[in-house]
């Protein structure tokens, strides 16, 4: 009896566990689809002593021009649209017109390496919170 017992418990064990990794899981996959644009496309250029410049698009909504920031070395440098003239992304058709690149003019740099990374700003939850999400690739460049 204490044997059928034992079996019944340690299954019941491995029931719950497997009912919590379940749950985990789908807490998982709901906060990451809340959080991330997973229509959002773009690249990161160009970085030097002068300027960063790419392209953001929102495929699943390629009208809206993405507030995109600047961070080099971690640092948070700028915000701006991405709503400079791009023919290449709309020839690419990756929107539906020529307006989604970006610009920003480099701070005043030290001699050295440096990266340089843009991140779009998805607003979630009725705009009630907004999250980065990297665009593309970050750029490492060197001043000399």
């Amino acid at each position: 009896m204490k044997l059928k017992s034992r079996a019944r418990l340690i299954h019941l064990l491995i029931s719950k566990s497997t009912a919590e990794a379940l749950l985990i899981a789908a807490v998982a996959v709901g906060f990451y689809f809340a959080t991330t644009n997973v229509n959002l496309r773009g690249v990161l250029d160009k970085a030097d002593r002068q300027v960063v410049s790419g392209w953001a698009v929102d495929e699943g909504n390629p009208e809206v021009r993405i507030e995109v920031q600047l961070f080099i070395d971690d640092r948070f440098v700028s915000d701006a649209p991405a709503d400079k003239y791009r023919p290449d992304v709309h020839e690419a058709k990756r929107a539906q017109d020529d307006w989604h690149g970006f610009e920003f003019q480099s701070p005043q740099l030290s001699p050295g390496d440096h990266e340089a990374r843009v991140y779009a700003v998805h607003a979630n939850g009725g705009g009630a919170r907004r999250t980065l999400q990297l665009i593309g690739m970050p750029y490492r460049f060197r001043i000399e």
